[in-house]
């Protein structure tokens, strides 16, 4: 025993010290690599000649003082119309166009600039996405866009009755007193619950494991993405494993509740029972959404069937759903409570989602289980106020820095506007936070305004309609914009609406003097995580 355990002590060793060196000759060579860019255009951090000293300098920068980069390249080229070299050095330097060139580059096609492979390496889905990515969507944007998005008039009741019971569990009844909570833990438990509903139905959304599990998977996906993209590509599947270990445990948990349901729901395709030939009233979940996608092309593709697939992309659509709508949501909260105006926004909130609820006189209301309840798609439509409070948090405070980034995959690379040429596995685009934090669009452009965008926006003489939260142009870019635009922006903006509508009308939240600042994680924003507010329930 003592002899074998010599003899592979003595082999594996020598391999893992080898495999060490080359991961750390990577991380070198990626300090004073140029990624071959053209010395024509400059880098941001770098004061005079652009040598290797200098840009391992400017590399190491991007690693905690990002924002100060992106600040000063957009004050100092972005602004003067000029391309630049941001340096990042997790996944390597990004060109960063001015705003003119914006249209340009949403004009180029999938063939030559393509947004997913950039949405992939920044979250190194190909790892941390497991099953998923068996399939070329991982996260099923086809599904909802056709399913999802068309059917969202269909679940307003259902997340109202849901946000109810889930506000009274977690910011409580009390209407003498305050109760101090943990804004983002309670906001992971409503959003949850409010996506659940709507994915996968009662008794589900309810169930705490479930819930858990639904939270949990890839919530740290930023870590396990950053630790991953420190190796080198040939050792990436080999690390993979240990960085998504957590995430492959909650997904498994997951597992334990849908995949009974989709084998049903599969076995139901195969062996149809004579009610099910004639039920009038199909499941309307994501599993069904997913089956009914699959069957509705002309050629079926086995793995869309897959229930290993169909399990992992409904933990990823989990995770998209859910943790950029919590952060949201959280962000708004204390952008509202640190607000001067805090108590006038949240009256004026609550005064519009009470003129949008209620009948008019000569009508009188009807129970929300017939489904012709006030609370509906078009009463949210016209709740302007609640959704500019959350688009400009959005804009303020968003979850990511970027806005719209795409990498090069034409083999011959591209060439940009102003005559440079980058090679093939560049990425170029413009910075979202730099833009919604520039004066010359957004007058005040560092302080929260609930209603800026319900006010409109001056165009010269000309004043402009309210603005909606998911609507994407030129300047917001809170949800990218283009073709590649966020598909599931409108679902979220419909649970984030009804969620802060019922917080307004609801509660009262104590003022705090000064808001926590987000944590910048290169390109990741997060909100304040442990942080509290006070709330009390309104008298009604």
């Amino acid at each position: 025993m003592a002899d074998l355990t010599y003899t592979l002590i003595v082999t594996i060793l020598p391999l893992l010290v080898a495999l060490f060196l080359v991961t750390i000759a990577n991380l070198v060579l990626r300090l004073f690599s140029d990624a071959s860019l053209p010395s024509t255009l400059p880098w941001i951090g770098i004061e005079g000649e652009n040598g290797l000293c200098s840009r391992a300098k400017a590399n190491l920068a991007s690693i905690l003082r990002l924002r100060e980069l992106l600040d000063e390249g957009y004050r100092k080229y972005s602004k003067a119309n000029q391309t630049y070299v941001l340096p990042y050095y997790i996944n390597g330097p990004q060109v960063i166009l001015p705003n003119s060139q914006i249209q340009w580059l949403l004009e180029q096609p999938d063939s030559v600039l393509s947004q997913e492979k950039v949405n992939r390496q920044f979250l190194e889905a190909d790892y941390t996405f497991l099953h998923a990515n068996l399939v070329d969507a991982p996260v099923h944007p086809e599904v909802i866009q056709h399913q999802l998005t068309k059917k969202i008039g269909t679940f307003v009741d259902d997340v109202v009755e849901e946000v109810n019971l889930c506000l009274e569990e977690t910011w409580g009844l009390d209407t003498e007193e305050w109760r101090e909570v943990k804004v983002y833990d309670t906001m992971l438990i409503l959003i949850a619950r409010l996506s659940t509903r709507v994915f996968m139905g009662l008794p589900l959304c309810r169930n705490p494991g479930f819930l858990k599990a639904c939270s949990m998977f890839i919530r740290n996906v930023a870590l396990a993405a950053a630790g991953i993209s420190l190796f080198p590509r040939f050792l990436k599947p080999l690390v993979a494993p240990f960085f998504t270990l957590y995430d492959y445990i909650q997904y498994q948990k997951c597992c334990r509740f849908i995949m009974p349901i989709i084998h049903e729901r599969l076995s139901q395709l195969r062996n149809p029972e004579p009610q099910e030939k004639t039920r009038s009233q199909p499941p309307n979940d994501y599993i069904q959404w997913a089956i009914d996608h699959a069957l509705s092309k002309p050629v079926i593709n086995p793995m869309e069937l897959d229930p290993r697939v169909m399990a992992c992309r409904f933990s990823v659509l989990a995770f998209a759903a859910i943790q950029s709508s919590v952060i949201t949501l959280t962000n708004t909260l204390f952008d509202l409570a640190a607000s001067p105006a805090c108590g006038a926004s949240l009256a004026c909130m609550r005064e519009e989602v009470i003129r949008e609820t209620t009948p008019p006189l000569n009508q009188s209301p009807k129970p929300v289980s017939t489904g012709s309840s006030t609370w509906s798609k078009a009463s949210l439509g016209r709740m302007t106020h609640i959704d500019s409070a959350l688009r400009e948090s959005l804009r303020l405070n968003g979850f990511i820095e970027r806005g719209i980034m795409k990498m090069v995959v034409a083999p011959e690379g591209v060439t940009l506007p102003d005559g440079s040429h980058i090679p093939r596995g560049t990425k170029v685009g413009v910075s979202g936070y730099s833009i919604h934090h520039d004066e010359d669009i957004y007058a005040d452009a560092n302080r929260y305004d609930a209603f800026r965008f319900a006010r409109g926006q001056s165009d010269g003489a000309e004043r402009k309609a309210p603005q909606a939260l998911v609507n994407t142009s030129e300047k917001f870019l809170g949800f990218s914009h283009g073709s590649h635009a966020c598909p599931g922006r409108f679902f979220a903006a419909n649970q984030l609406k009804i969620a802060l509508a019922h917080i307004s009308l609801l509660y009262e939240i104590e003022p705090i003097p000064k808001r926590p600042v987000n944590k910048w994680f290169f390109g990741h924003i997060g909100p304040p995580m442990s942080e509290t507010l006070r709330v009390r329930r309104r008298a009604i």
